[in-house]
């Protein structure tokens, strides 16, 4: 008689990761309103000198991030984290996934609702995590892959975050705090992931491996963004609309 019995599937796995994914939102949120207040005295002094560079890099950028070369360039494997590096998505999208979270969650904050948009992308650079370890034997070719798929995400929830605490998602201003975030916190990511790529070779623990790394990234970006957009507003040298 052939044993029912078979090993974890793909769906197991992502059952897996959305229980974890809601258990690490409960602990960001916690450790987040624990730690807000001292990040942002950190954080604080740095604006006055980040807000020209930002707003300079922004206005240099803008033009670049849509040239037909650097479009053409984002279509090789690998090569998706350059869009991300300029801030280039979708603000349509973003635009609506704010509304849609502000619609849903009326009575929560500015912070609680970016807390949500961490979790969110958290969730979803999981799966990229899952889809490119599945299958062991090309985890390691597939490590520019996902690191540029997961940048994607970053620059994606840097600016949700930015509009969240009402900042214009048009103003070339984000291209230079994505970038200037980005390499902040994200700057590590690529020696991280490539670091591990051999570990995430193994199966099971390879997956497991990679789908924390990405999170924790995220939630370092998306922290620091928090802080960012939070000491911004204190010293508002660009009107929250």
């Amino acid at each position: 008689m052939a044993s029912n019995s078979s090993g974890p599937t793909p769906d197991d796995a992502q059952d897996t990761v959305r229980a974890v994914t809601q258990v690490m939102r409960a602990v960001v949120a916690a450790w987040d309103e624990i730690t807000a207040t001292t990040g942002n005295a950190l954080v604080a002094p740095l604006q006055p000198f980040l807000e020209p560079i930002t707003a300079t890099v922004g206005r240099v950028v803008n033009p670049i991030a849509t040239l037909p070369f650097i479009q053409a360039l984002t279509v090789l494997p690998g090569m998706k984290w350059l869009l991300a590096a300029l801030g280039q998505v979708n603000v349509a999208t973003v635009r609506q996934d704010v509304d849609t979270l502000r619609q849903d969650y009326p009575q929560e904050n500015q912070r609680a609702l970016a807390q949500r948009v961490m979790a969110d992308t958290a969730l979803k650079a999981a799966g990229i995590g899952l889809a490119t370890n599945f299958a062991p034997p090309v985890a390691f070719a597939l490590t520019l892959v996902d690191i540029g798929a997961v940048a994607a995400l970053q620059a994606n929830m840097i600016y949700r975050i930015a509009t969240i605490y009402g900042y214009s998602p048009e103003d070339s201003d984000r291209r230079g705090e994505v970038l200037a975030i980005w390499l902040l916190s994200s700057s590590a990511s690529g020696v991280v992931k490539s670091g591990l790529s051999f570990v995430e070779a193994v199966p099971a623990v390879g997956a497991i491996i990679g789908i924390a790394t990405d999170a924790t990234l995220i939630y370092t970006v998306g922290y620091l963004a928090c802080r960012y957009y939070e000491t911004k507003q204190s010293i508002p040298t660009e009107i929250a609309v």
